[in-house]
């Protein structure tokens, strides 16, 4: 059986010329077959091409975000370098607040905040291992931030009862200037002349002059009292008393409430007293001490006592 033959004839554009091309049909499939072959093989180099530009366009993005990431990195490390010196600073300011509130300094081995051992040994889940040590400073100074809050909040409390404390300790002169007419301790008895104990100190100064509460505190009696004459008794709370004798005048009633330095009466002669002046006495746990001891700026002391 005779091949079957194929005709390829192709006319130019004006149909004057022709070209004639006879094939049999196993040629026709060959040059068909070769023709599905080039165009694979096209196809294969042009999508091998697509495909480098597209992996090129990609790697290009990721080193991109890859050199944005580093120097992202890189400024971190540069803020917690700058954090930890103002940490540092922190600390140190930490100390001397400690030292005012009349608190121990925190032991530099508590400041570590239990962070110790080779940074790859600690339990650190980070998406690289550049980040292990970032993560892991980035960790301790978070801890070192909550252990100086709750210092300064130590030391708030600290200074606040403090405060408290000096409010309410007697610590002020009962009347502006004037003389120590008789200090604390064994003195003659003016009246008697017999040698007795003197639990306070009498302060000479006119009659009428204020004569102020030396401590925040509540009064506990009001009026007159024996050889004290008009006196006033003010508890001031962590075992202070103060009492204030041969006053002129009272100004307070019992149970009111005083602010240091408020004016409680006037400067007399009332009760057994030689002349005007403030029998001031200080009680600790109840036992009179001296209040010399207690005032923070002097009194003129007349001379000879």
């Amino acid at each position: 059986m005779l091949a079957k033959k194929f005709k390829l004839i192709y006319l130019s554009n004006d149909l004057t010329k022709k070209v004639e091309l006879r094939l049999t049909r196993n040629k026709a499939a060959t040059f068909v077959a070769t023709c599905v072959l080039l165009c694979a093989i096209a196809s294969l180099f042009v999508g091998f091409f697509v495909c480098q530009l597209v992996t090129a366009g990609k790697v290009s993005a990721i080193m991109s975000e890859k050199n944005e990431l580093e120097w992202q990195l890189g400024d971190i490390r540069g803020r917690l370098v700058r954090a930890e010196q103002n940490l540092a600073d922190l600390q140190q300011r930490d100390d001397f607040l400690r030292l005012l509130a009349d608190l121990p300094p925190i032991d530099e081995d508590v400041r570590e905040v239990g962070v110790g051992g080779p940074v790859d040994d600690l339990a650190i889940i980070a998406p690289s291992p550049e980040l292990k040590p970032t993560l892991w400073t980035l960790e301790k100074i978070e801890r070192q931030i909550q252990l100086q809050m709750d210092s300064f909040q130590e030391i708030s409390a600290q200074l606040t009862a403090n405060q408290d404390i000096l409010d309410h300790t007697p610590t002020l002169r009962p009347v502006e200037g004037g003389w120590i007419s008789s200090g604390f301790g064994y003195r003659r008895d003016p009246f008697t002349r017999r040698t007795v104990m003197h639990p306070g100190v009498d302060i000479a100064q006119e009659r009428g002059t204020p004569v102020l509460a030396t401590a925040m505190g509540q009064v506990t009696y009001a009026g007159r009292f024996h050889n004290y004459g008009k006196l006033v008794m003010i508890d001031h709370g962590y075992g202070y008393q103060t009492v204030y004798g041969h006053l002129n005048t009272i100004g307070v009633r019992v149970g009111e409430y005083v602010e240091k330095g408020q004016q409680i009466g006037e400067v007399g002669a009332t009760g057994r007293a030689t002349a005007p002046h403030v029998h001031y006495e200080v009680r600790a746990g109840g036992t009179p001490v001296n209040p010399m001891d207690y005032f923070f700026d002097g009194l003129a002391v007349l001379p000879g006592l």
